[in-house]
């Protein structure tokens, strides 16, 4: 999930389903586009030394990538952690990065060989046993959202539930400690990436995934300073609310960094991060929209536009119980046409954005046409009129209401992201000439995230924005079995409690085909099913898909990034001096 106008993959978020994300072989890092080559060549040799200091107005939750759930620490831990498998940032097409792989024909089993120059910091080798040893702490982790990604690994749920103390289906090669194998109990179109995320150190964290272990990693003090590192950076400090610094890993196996610290910095608000970004004491950031023209006249910095790999929306809880309005379809449907989302992205976006009525972005190639779903004009006469049909009736001070309940119920947001704070604004005021009573609260981003992934009923309403990540599968948001459970304390990523038997069916279809057929048009036929049921429950405001705006200096070479990843080689980035 997103906290600020940057989305990468987590690979989360999934990500992770949600940020995560099929095959042959290919360069471990891709090459840079000929206009970032062409530029690095104009800029003359390498010139080493310098900091990267990117901002952002949330502070990351945890340095360790099984536990995170927002991008902010997704930022952070992908430069401590490498991943095996990567998707090209232009195409979203798996390609090796650490490791290599191989799928049998009968699409069950995946073969992985992990780099020979791979290494932790420490200087032990990256192994089989260390791709094993995070998937243990994934399954003994109470507070991951992450379990889903593996759910189709042989003998991963007997894991889980305590009945074996292996996993079968990852087996380590005995000849060969850096290759391994992972069968699955059936087909799972998008596998390569979820099956392929997290290596953690098997010397620093192997004591928290023993037989014996429950869910100790989850306050594993390694969490907030891992010592060690097999990405391009490696722990260095955390001042919480003010910044995270990473030192160069001179030992990073696909090429040590050019510049000497990467730093996350945590600013006020967006407005604040832009004016940093002018005086230089940031070099690297997202703005927002209305920021862009005063930035753009800045002589030394560049601004670089993505099409962005994800959405902005208001979410709904659809199985509330102080607001069972929200339970019905026919007011979620009157809240989309009570809002006009072209106004508001002309507003808020200044136009650098598109209007949004379901699950797929246009990047994807899940994306239905849109001309087969309904978009959701303005119009409050069709709004009211959904309302009243529901069996709602305006009382004394113009608030529909039933059973003496009126529609009424508080959006929440993250205070600082000000695209975010105008849009809540913007719906108050105009849910308010269709008669619903919707107020603002503008809350910390990550008290936001952990209400929302624990399913805190007070959470009737909210904006925030999904990073999808580069797989298609929307399993980890959309399926019912994903629903936080308060009363079990079980986490997920369907906040709003969704249920729709139909959506589960596509959802698993396009995921696991009775047929065996993963082909782009089965699945597609799958997933035009899904995004047209959404479309018309409206679980969801869908909102809109914002433009990445991308500022550096111009200074800065081999900056090149992709909508399914914006910092996949920065240990190729240097700064001209």
């Amino acid at each position: 999930m997103n906290d600020r106008p940057l989305w990468r993959s987590l690979a989360f978020v999934t990500a992770i389903a949600l940020l995560a994300t099929a095959c042959g072989p290919s360069s471990t890092t891709p090459p840079a586009s000929g206009s970032a080559a062409a530029s690095a060549s104009a800029a003359g040799p390498v010139q080493k030394g310098g900091r990267i200091i990117e901002g952002s107005f949330s502070d990351i939750k945890t340095m360790d990538p099984i536990l995170v759930s927002d991008t902010s620490s997704d930022y952070v831990t992908s430069k401590i952690y490498d991943s095996l498998i990567q998707a090209d940032p232009k195409t979203g097409e798996p390609k090796p990065r650490m490791a290599t792989f191989d799928q049998s024909k009968d699409g069950l089993t995946y073969t992985f060989t992990i780099n020979d120059k791979a290494n932790w910091s420490d200087g032990k080798p990256v192994i089989g046993d260390d791709y094993l040893t995070a998937k243990k702490l994934v399954a003994k982790s109470k507070l991951t959202v992450r379990k889903s990604n593996f759910k189709d690994i042989k003998g991963w749920q007997d894991y889980v539930d305590g009945k074996a103390n292996t996993i079968s289906g990852i087996q380590i090669d005995k000849a060969d400690p850096k290759k391994f194998t992972v069968t699955l109990t059936k087909v799972s179109c998008d596998a390569i990436f979820q099956i392929s995320s997290y290596v953690m150190p098997t010397q620093v964290f192997g004591k928290y995934a023993t037989d014996t272990s429950k869910d100790e990693i989850d306050k594993a003090p390694e969490n907030s300073a891992p010592p060690v590192a097999d990405g391009p950076f490696k722990f260095s400090q955390w001042k919480q609310g003010d910044q995270v610094v990473l030192d160069r890993n001179d030992t990073y196996w696909n090429g040590a960094p050019n510049v000497d610290q990467y730093v996350f910095k945590v600013v006020a608000d967006s407005t604040v991060l832009a004016a940093q970004l002018k005086t230089g004491e940031i070099n690297f950031g997202a703005i927002e929209p209305k920021d862009l023209a005063d930035v753009q006249a800045q002589e030394g910095l560049r601004v670089t536009k993505v099409p962005q790999l994800g959405y902005t929306y208001i979410g709904w809880k659809t199985d509330s119980t102080t607001v069972p309005a929200l339970g019905d379809k026919r007011v979620r449907q009157a809240l989309a046409y009570g809002l006009n989302m072209k106004d508001v992205i002309q507003a808020v976006l200044f136009g650098e954005g598109q209007a949004h009525v379901t699950h797929f972005v246009p990047v994807q190639w899940a994306y239905p046409d849109p001309s087969t779903l309904n978009q959701y004009p303005y119009d409050t006469q069709k709004a009211e009129s959904l309302l009243q049909q529901a069996g709602y009736k305006k009382n004394a001070n113009g608030i529909y209401e039933k059973d003496g309940k009126p529609i009424s119920f508080t959006i929440h947001t993250n205070q600082g992201n000000k695209t975010r704070e105008t849009l809540a604004q913007v719906a108050s005021e105009q849910y308010k000439k269709i008669g619903v009573d919707a107020k603002v609260s503008l809350d910390q981003f990550q008290a936001m995230v952990d209400k929302l992934s624990a399913g805190d009923p007070s959470m009737d309403a909210w904006i925030i924005g999904w990073s999808l990540g580069t797989s298609v599968d929307p399993y980890a948001i959309w399926d019912s079995t994903q629903i936080p459970d308060p009363a079990k304390k079980t986490t997920g990523f369907d906040f709003g409690g969704y249920k729709n038997a139909d959506v589960d069916k596509a959802i698993d279809e396009g995921r696991n085909p009775s047929n065996g057929d993963c082909s782009i048009a089965a699945r597609k036929k799958q997933y035009e099913t899904f995004s047209k049921i959404l479309n018309d429950d409206q679980p969801y405001n869908f909102g809109f898909v914002p433009n990445s705006l991308y500022v550096t200096p111009k200074g800065l070479q081999n900056f090149d990034p992709g909508a399914f990843s914006q910092t996949y080689n920065i240990n190729q980035w240097w700064i001209k001096k």
